[in-house]
């Protein structure tokens, strides 16, 4: 027997998936499905972000609308929220007006449908750039096109992959790129300098030497939503002269998210930055002790000399800042008269944080860089993810200590929130970290399979595992992640598995990141169809599957005359990738079609793969 959620479940945490825009207006007696209580904790909130982890409980799916209503509100307004892709998933929304430490809000969560009356962050993208906007008002802009130095230039200097420029909420400009002083620097940028690889020096940063750069490769996607809109980015950090030519040492992905608070109205705007860069390769990239390199910021060209500051969390100025470590620091200046500034706000899980900066105290212009280096050397391992995460809050005027550490103990302690459910839902836990007792081999026999760190683990050779009960047409999620194999293994062998619907459909489960979609590769509908693009993550970081199937329908009279097709919609990731497509007749290892329903199987292909967060609701 499946195991049957029922209510309340206390401090249990929510599933949703794709962006849903909620808005403003009266709602209906209809009944809450759950409660969220926020905490601001000890510190006065205003206007903050605020997310909701969502894991592993079957509620929601990305077809789904929600909103909320705070408790206590006579006029019952809708509340904005958006939901976050990813494994497990986030629910957004803003803890909005000001929230005094150690008070509570709490919220009711309602299912209903969205309207079109809310502003939105937005994203605009065309063949050199994509800016992200809101109502028309531009916060930053990111090149993805080779943006050419400027005439009596060497095109060494050429480069894609930076944020140029960022915006004000006024609409100054407050970036500079190929300022004359330093030709390679590009308004946010993030290169590493004094590397080494195969014991040669690459220099990502300079350019000049011909050792190094970095390159767009490819957008992973855009987002837009009443909350916060962006985009997502993967980049080449390209390693000029190995020993084998040309080679990719780095695969970088940017996550870029602007909140929607703040505007012209309230002088400030809000955005997030996160890298993610993986060493590629199957030799160290070793990072020397060095002075700069990392990420960078050079300020406007109109601020230097005595119309430009900069201040740190630990209060210091230019005179004195540069070496030291800080939490934040802030560079402003003056156009026209106008102070304007922009405070990097670096996370408390960075490498090495409080991370040290550098600036240069006797030049004639603001230039800020994050550089873990100046602390020692370290290296980049093979299949390591080196995750960094900074905030940016780019105001008007002068900076103010008391504003700064406010917006920073938003990002370094953030409110939290918890949930409980409110009413039941046709839904069942078919794999919750720790009971595999849903489970059987296809002798009906116990699995051989292990659960390791709230996981199960193909153990190869132990045979595929399918649900001890039967299913017709459903919703269903799951959660894998894959192994990362040597680049030397090559096609069905990279890290294969498939979830069979059925036992009859196989959804493909394979390393097939960075490649073209193929009806044979990951999210494929095996041998039918290719997955509509490649939504695939790297090796060894958890993936999604959001499964609607519709079982084929077969004629009341005579039950082995099929009269429809099966159909299927998926989401990877987050991202569709196959809608509502017809399905003709099994797929590869499957077992024949009938009108009967059939258990779900996870194949054991020889790999190592790990399943987790497995519910399904039947339909």
């Amino acid at each position: 027997m499946q195991k049957f959620i029922s209510i309340p479940l206390n401090s249990i945490i929510l599933l949703f998936l794709s962006s849903c825009v909620l808005l403003p207006h009266s709602v209906s007696k209809a009944q809450p499905i759950a409660t969220i209580t926020v905490d601001a904790g000890a510190y006065t909130r205003i206007d903050t972000p605020v997310s909701v982890t969502l894991e592993g409980i079957p509620l929601g799916f990305p077809d789904e609308k929600f909103y909320l209503v705070e408790v206590g509100d006579t006029k019952k307004n809708r509340i904005p929220t958006q939901f976050e892709a990813g494994s497990p998933p986030k629910l957004w929304f803003i803890l909005s007006g000001k929230t005094e430490a150690g008070s509570k809000k709490v919220y009711e969560l309602y299912a209903g449908r969205d309207r079109t009356d809310i502003v939105n962050i937005e994203t605009r993208k065309d063949n050199k750039r994509l800016v992200v906007q809101r109502e028309g008002d531009r916060i930053l802009s990111y090149y993805h096109a080779v943006m050419s130095p400027p005439k009596g230039h060497d095109q060494i200097y050429q480069r894609s992959g930076f944020i140029y420029p960022i915006w004000s909420p006024s609409g100054n400009i407050v970036t500079e790129i190929h300022p004359k002083d330093h030709i390679h620097h590009f308004g946010i940028w993030m290169p590493w300098t004094h590397t080494e690889y195969e014991g040669n020096l690459v220099d990502f940063w300079n350019i000049d030497d011909g050792t190094g750069t970095i390159r767009f490769s490819r957008f992973i996607s855009t987002t837009e939503g009443p909350v916060y809109g962006g985009f997502q980015v993967e980049q080449d950090h390209v390693a000029l002269k190995t020993s084998t030519g040309e080679k990719v040492i780095l695969k970088e992905v940017w996550d870029i998210r602007a909140y929607n608070i703040g505007g012209s109205g309230k002088d400030y705007w809000l955005w997030d930055f996160k890298s993610t860069q993986r060493n590629i390769t199957d030799i160290p990239l070793h990072q020397d002790k060095w002075h700069y390199g990392g990420f960078a910021y050079r300020g406007a060209p109109q601020w230097s000399g005595p119309t430009s500051a900069y201040l740190t969390s630990e209060g210091k100025t230019r005179a004195d800042a540069n070496g030291t470590r800080v939490r934040w620091c802030d560079m402003s200046g003056s156009i026209d008269g106008q102070w304007e500034g922009v405070t990097i706000m670096s996370n408390p899980n960075n490498f090495r944080h409080p991370e040290p900066i550098r600036i240069i105290p006797d030049a004639n212009y603001v230039y800020f860089v994050y550089c873990p280096s100046v602390a020692g050397e370290w290296e980049m391992k093979p299949g390591e993810d080196h995750i960094f995460r900074y905030r940016l809050y780019v105001h008007e005027g002068k900076a103010n200590m008391e504003d700064n550490e406010r917006v920073w103990n938003d990002y370094a302690e953030p409110p939290q929130a918890g949930i409980e459910l409110g009413d039941s839902r046709n839904a069942f836990v078919l794999f919750d970290g720790r009971d595999s007792s849903q489970w059987e081999s296809e002798n009906k026999e116990p699995i051989g399979w292990k659960i390791e760190n709230g996981a199960m683990k193909v153990v190869p050779g132990t045979g595929s595992i399918m649900t001890k009960d039967s299913f017709g047409d459903f919703k269903m999620h799951l959660e894998f992640k894959l192994s990362r194999l040597a680049d030397s293994i090559n096609g069905q062998d990279r890290a294969n598995s498939g979830v069979y619907i059925q036992r009859r459909y196989e959804i493909q489960i394979l390393d097939s990141y960075g490649l073209e979609p193929r009806d044979n590769g990951c999210g494929a509908i095996y041998e039918v169809k290719a997955p509509n693009t490649n939504a695939c993550a790297m090796p060894n970081e958890w993936q999604s599957y959001d499964i609607i199937f519709r079982a084929a329908r077969y004629d009341k009279d005579d039950p082995y005359v099929k009269i429809e097709n099966a159909k299927i919609t998926v989401w990877q990731n987050g991202v569709l990738i196959h809608k509502n497509i017809e399905i003709p007749n099994k797929t590869g290892e499957g077992k024949p079609e009938g009108p009967e329903p059939a258990p779900i199987l996870l194949q054991d292909h020889g790999n190592e793969v790990w399943f987790r967060n497995i519910w399904i609701s039947p339909l």
